[in-house]
């Protein structure tokens, strides 16, 4: 499984955004990895090779925070 995103901004295009932000993937409420996204990459990131069933085969469900 893969999630994918883009940052957007709701701010008129301001010249005070930070450099860097980081995006935190959550499985089930819990933070299991972060991507450091910028301008350069267009605020994108993706997060891949993520299990989609625990071992009881219950779907897991990821959020972006």
């Amino acid at each position: 499984m893969t999630v994918e995103g883009t940052k957007t901004w709701k701010d008129g295009n301001a010249t005070d955004r930070p450099a860097t932000i980081k995006i935190d993937l959550l499985q089930n409420g819990n933070v299991v990895d972060t991507k450091e996204v910028t301008a350069e990459n267009g605020w994108k990131y993706t997060f891949t090779n993520l299990e989609s069933y625990d071992a009881s085969g219950v779907a897991y469900t990821y959020t972006v925070k």
